[in-house]
């Protein structure tokens, strides 16, 4: 299986809107709030600019975006990319490219992507509903 990272560009924007503001992937948001494409796409070029802005590709095709602001993870994948480990080995590569600490906070309930953080190495500060996990070289000895 390869899943690789490649820095977004212009031509993503929309994609990324769309993995972004999926039905299913605001339910499990921390703020589920739908946003425009038009303002999407403002925020957007601003922020690919700022780099630690990857989509995740899955046999050469794009299946998901991963980025880092200011040391806080995200990740959002196509539903047909779920359940295959992809999200695990997209969190990995982010934070290895990163090579800074990493934060995640993520809702309690949402079972498949804490596992994903949890395989890629994260650890828990402990359960609520608002989960926060950390990654950093530290916390992949200890695994």
């Amino acid at each position: 299986m390869t899943v690789a990272l490649r820095a977004a560009t212009l031509e993503d924007c929309e994609r990324v809107w769309q993995w972004n503001f999926a039905a299913d992937v605001r339910a499990m948001s921390n703020d589920p709030t739908i946003v425009e494409l038009a303002r999407h796409a403002a925020w957007y070029v601003h922020r690919i600019g700022e780099g630690a802005f990857w989509i995740v590709e899955f046999e050469g095709e794009p299946v998901g975006v991963v980025r880092i602001d200011y040391g806080k993870i995200s990740i959002a994948l196509a539903a047909s990319a779920r359940g295959k480990g992809i999200g695990k080995r997209a969190i990995a590569a982010a934070c290895a490219a990163w090579a800074k600490p990493v934060v995640a906070q993520i809702r309690g309930d949402n079972r498949p992507s804490r596992a994903a953080f949890e395989a890629a190495g994260f650890v828990t500060s402990g359960d609520a509903e608002l989960v926060t996990y950390q990654w950093g070289p530290s916390c992949r000895r200890r695994r």
